[in-house]
Parts: C-alpha cells; sequence; structure tokens
C-alpha cells in the first residue's frame, strides 16, 4: 500500500475539491473539561497542509470568568488576539487567513473573545508555498476589578489592559508540505467511488457503484500508509452507500480504498474540526 500512496502522491492535483471551510465550531470535549486556554493546545499543534489543496483548522478559545492577583478578584472582558507589530497577518503561510467564529468580534486585524464564554475561530485557505511556519499572536487580557464581583454577563467592551500585560505565542506551527496533487488509482474499471461531505466534520458517507451482489473491502490510509481503518461489507447490485464515523480521528488529509473483486479505487478525503 506504502508504493501505491507514493503513486498516487506523485501525480497530477488537478482535481477540483470542495473549497476550505470558512466557518468553526466550539469544541465540546475541550469545553467539558472547563478549561481556559486555546485548543488545539501546543503539544497537539495545528494540523499539516500540503500546496494546493484547502486547509481548514478549527480553534476553540475558554476565556475564563476571573482570575485572582496580588489576592484581588479581577474579571476578564475579553482577550484580544492581534498580529505582533514586526510581523504580517499572524506569520500564517501565504494562501491562509485567521477568521473570526460567530462570537468573536473582528476589526483591523483584532480578533476580540469575550470573558467567561467559549469562542472559536478557523485558520482556512489553500496555501501556496510549502515550508514550516511558525505563527505568531499577540494575546492581550482586557479586564476589570471584581466590585464585589464579577458581573453576569461580563462587560465585553470594558476593562483595561495595563492591569495585566499582553503576551505573545510563537508555538504553533503549520507545516505545508510541497504540492503532491491526488488522483484515484483504478484497475481497468471506474467504481464511481466518491465521498459527501468532503472535506468533512466527523462523519462522511462514501458512495460507489457495483453490478453484483457480493462483498466488498472499505480500507483508509494516512498519508504514511499506515491503515487506520478496514471493513468489508455486503454489496447490492447498482449503488451502494457506508457512513464512515471518524469523529475520533485527526483532522487530515486521508486515502480510502473500495475494493471490488478484482477492481480497486483509491479516492482522497480531508476531515477538519475535530480535535
Amino acid at each position: 500500500m506504502k508504493k501505491i500512496v507514493a503513486f498516487i502522491l506523485a501525480v497530477s492535483s488537478l482535481l477540483a475539491i470542495a473549497q476550505a471551510p470558512t466557518t468553526c465550531s466550539v469544541d465540546p470535549a475541550f469545553v467539558a473539561m472547563n478549561k481556559a486556554g486555546i485548543w488545539p493546545d501546543s503539544a497537539t499543534n495545528f494540523m499539516q497542509g500540503t500546496v494546493g489543496l484547502p486547509y481548514g483548522q478549527n480553534i476553540t478559545v475558554r476565556v475564563p470568568k476571573d482570575t485572582v492577583q496580588n489576592s484581588i478578584t479581577i474579571c476578564f472582558n475579553r482577550v484580544e488576539l492581534s498580529t505582533p507589530a514586526t510581523y504580517t497577518n499572524f506569520s500564517l503561510p501565504p494562501g491562509l487567513n485567521f477568521l473570526a467564529g460567530p462570537t468573536v468580534t473582528a476589526a483591523a486585524g483584532v480578533f476580540k473573545y469575550p470573558g467567561d464564554a467559549s469562542s472559536c475561530s478557523v485558520i482556512s485557505g489553500t496555501p501556496t508555498i510549502a515550508g514550516t511556519y511558525t505563527l505568531q499572536f499577540k494575546v492581550q487580557p482586557f479586564l476589570t476589578p471584581a466590585f464585589p464581583s464579577c458581573p453576569t454577563p461580563p462587560n465585553y467592551t470594558g476593562g483595561s489592559s495595563s492591569i495585566s500585560p499582553a503576551s505573545t505565542l510563537s508555538y504553533y506551527i503549520i507545516k505545508i508540505n510541497p504540492a503532491v496533487g491526488i488522483k484515484e488509482e483504478v484497475n481497468s474499471k471506474s467504481l464511481n467511488v466518491s465521498n459527501m461531505p468532503n472535506p468533512f466534520t466527523n462523519k462522511t458517507t462514501i458512495k460507489f457503484n457495483v453490478k453484483d451482489e457480493t462483498t466488498a473491502r472499505i480500507s483508509v490510509y494516512n498519508l504514511l500508509g499506515d491503515k487506520i481503518f478496514d471493513e468489508k461489507i455486503k454489496t447490492t447490485y447498482g449503488d451502494n452507500s457506508y457512513e464512515l464515523d471518524a469523529s475520533n480521528w485527526s483532522n487530515g488529509m486521508y486515502l480510502y480504498t473500495i475494493q471490488y473483486k478484482n477492481f480497486s479505487e483509491t479516492k482522497r478525503m480531508v476531515l477538519t474540526a475535530n480535535r
């Protein structure tokens, strides 16, 4: 299979594919942890991309209700993310942009995340230049001393930035691989394989067409050639479909193969917005 993957990654990239996602969703598993911060964290980091292929990295930002400084409770009004003065566009790979989620206010390159809330953003686009990019985010909290307690909801537009200084996050990395292209491999006969939606979140439906009632094998591989899923299914004459649950998989691009009798067909799919 690794030789097959190497072949697939060496051929033309002219196939039309869906646009990269421009919307985001809050990661429920991270929210359930009730932790403040950004997900994915620095250990998980952001998914890799490929020149010429749509990219979509979902990001969840959880701003706490309050913090304590010098025994004084201080309320979070909001946290602002912006590009440090010496960088452009967060030092993102060319072709990618940082987009605000539905509860985030964005103006003049400043993204404002409300206090005591979970919000999301997405890095989206189609990368154009290969390389390893270290992102740069200026993080500026806006806070107000509690008198006597923090309001609910917080005063989103108020607060002072002088209570807590800005910091710069420089540990997120996006690696963009050279253009490789994806093309189906067909042995003498097309099975008309496709999957919808693509890119997808959690689940996608694989469809194919055969001319007999027998068995077919569905296999999924990562781009290293490792088989991560394998299952035989009973086919019917004509159109067949199979719902693939990838909710526990990492974001990225995968190759899936339908094997039917002496024929096989391989396609690619892009998983986004998972943990």
